[in-house]
């Protein structure tokens, strides 16, 4: 939860995870949340939320502190425990149904930016 994330650099960190009724994304890193009925869905609408959020960052030239507004600790504990279970299941060259329904993926910050016609971090 420390890293800095500027115009120029830094990682955008997500988790998609099963919820009642369908899934839940979070982006760790702006405190986004989206939810839908499959996790298709919700990896789609997700990342379409932060590349906007992203352009109207650098449409409006707002501040840096936009990029570093952190979720809830209770995401970023889920977070840190799905990537120990990965790695410690990526060891052991075996998998469960648990580390199945999670995703973690991390987006370069100078990628989302790259995505923006506003943007020319």
């Amino acid at each position: 939860m420390t890293k800095i994330n500027t115009k120029k650099s830094g990682v955008v960190r997500t988790i998609i995870f099963p919820i009642r009724g369908g899934y839940r994304a979070v982006c760790l890193d702006f405190d986004i949340i989206e939810e839908a009925s499959t996790r298709l869905e919700v990896e789609e609408q997700i990342k379409e939320v932060i590349v906007g959020y992203v352009a109207n960052i650098c449409k409006n030239k707002l501040n840096d502190a936009l990029l570093n507004r952190h979720a809830d600790k209770r995401y970023w504990d889920m977070y840190d425990s799905y990537q120990k279970l990965i790695t410690a299941k990526r060891e052991a060259v075996n998998t469960s149904s648990a580390t199945n329904k999670v995703s973690l993926f991390t987006t370069p910050v100078a990628d989302l930016f790259k995505q923006s016609a506003y943007c020319s971090a």
